[in-house]
């Protein structure tokens, strides 16, 4: 079996000492090997699969013992990183210079899991929003998770991973629970209050605060609440919203003689894009303060435009619109996590297990985040590429350990059975 990993990544090893996570050292030593094993492998990665990218492997019953039984807490170490990643980006935009704007993005995805997964906790039979349509509902058997994204200047970096299990879905675990395991209901407004309150306390005093959300998030609740700590939201609507009394797409439909205003933004992979776009101002129902609805459709002829809502009365058009374009660093996110960092690979049972799998897969993803804004060159386009460079620097720290040690001993066999984790070469 061929290994990938000599020693732990020094960049890695930099990373979370910063983090001041107060972990005892062998608890240290796993997360760090679970991070570094996570970024280097490219197969499904299994516990098992982590262990053999190591030379000197650690047992992978000890990694399923550190997420299931080891006394450490996955929020102690989400507030650590968060904290972290909200003050390295304040200080990265202050030395930078720039207008002093943070925007807060919120959405959730689906990991799919396969049809036959039954005795994973947070596995259940969620709707697909993203697949469904009118005449043919989606569900999929996968686990579901919020995830927060703070842009300041030209950086983002992913706040919070939390895990969204359905009402049905804790009703049916707390069953088997003793009461003082049990656990709480969370909606998915709740989770993302509880994100938004979290954040509060870290964000400077002084800056200007947008919050964006697509139409699943924007309620009433969730509004006013941003708007009470003196934020703004830009979010997505549904059709059937009603602005002044009347439905938003009544509104779009009254407004079809319009002259369009032409919007040019710059989307996440610096490309320009165009927007046609109207505006109406007013109330929506139950939302106690003006907002600004903006009819934005990508060519005039569209028959479906998006419907979005700035709180900001202040806010010009393409500021508004472009700001929303942020909201897409939640899906290059999920793209990263699903199919480079093992988001869905786990296959440890118990929820709190599962809680932390994904604090260590945000922990080696946000590693990635800074590395990249700290590299970011004609070379460094993507952070694609940094976990490229990643795999790169041990592969060479691999060879050269492989290359020394047979210069040291003279023994070729026991270099490729040291290195190829074998107990005797193939006859």
């Amino acid at each position: 079996m061929l290994t990938r990993i000599l020693h732990n990544s020094p960049q890695l090893c930099t990373f979370l000492d910063q983090l001041n996570l107060g972990l005892y050292q062998s608890q240290r030593r796993h997360i760090l090997n679970m991070a570094d094993a996570l970024l280097v492998c490219e197969d499904k990665k299994t516990l098992a699969a982590l262990q053999r990218q190591f030379v000197e492997a650690p047992d992978a019953s000890n990694m399923a013992d550190f997420l299931r039984i080891s006394p450490w807490q996955a929020n102690e170490v989400r507030a650590a990183l968060r904290a972290h990643q909200v003050t390295w980006l304040i200080s990265e935009a202050e030395r930078t210079g720039g207008d002093k704007i943070i925007y807060i993005n919120i959405d959730d995805s689906l990991g799919e899991k396969d049809k036959g997964t039954r005795h994973l906790e947070p596995v259940d039979w969620h709707f697909d929003h993203s697949e469904s349509t009118k005449s043919k509902p989606r569900f999929k058997n996968a686990f579901c998770y919020v995830v927060c994204t703070l842009r300041v200047g030209q950086n983002v970096a992913t706040i919070d991973l939390q895990l969204y299990l359905r009402e049905r879905t804790v009703r049916r675990l707390n069953r088997k629970r003793p009461k003082e395991e049990r656990i709480p209901f969370r909606s998915k407004y709740r989770i993302a209050r509880q994100i938004l309150e979290a954040l509060r306390p870290l964000l400077p005093k002084g800056w200007q605060v947008y919050v964006q959300f697509d139409s699943w998030y924007a309620s009433k609740k969730l509004i006013k609440y941003v708007r009470r700590q003196r934020w703004h939201v830009t979010c997505g609507l549904k059709s059937n919203r009603k602005l002044n009394g009347k439905r938003i797409d009544e509104h779009a439909q009254a407004f079809r003689h319009q002259w369009y205003t032409r919007v040019s933004v710059t989307t996440t992979d610096a490309e320009k894009r165009t927007y046609y776009v109207r505006r109406q101002d007013g109330r929506l129902a139950e939302v106690p303060f003006d907002v600004r609805v903006y009819f934005s459709k990508r060519h005039p002829r569209e028959k479906s435009p998006a419907y979005i809502t700035c709180t900001d009365l202040a806010c010009s058009a393409k500021q508004a619109l472009q700001g929303y374009t942020w909201r897409w660093s939640c899906e290059t996110v999920n793209f990263y996590l699903k199919t480079q960092g093992g988001l869905e690979d786990f296959r440890v049972q118990s929820y709190e297990a599962v809680d932390r799998y994904i604090v260590v897969v945000h922990l080696a993803w946000a590693y990635v985040e800074q590395r990249f804004a700290q590299e970011r060159s004609a070379q460094i386009k993507t952070c694609g590429d940094i976990i490229r460079r990643h795999r790169d620097e041990h592969a060479i720290d691999w060879l050269t350990g492989a290359i020394q040690m047979a210069a040291e001993t003279g023994d070729v066999e026991s270099v490729l059975q040291r290195f190829l984790r074998l107990d005797a070469l193939p006859t």
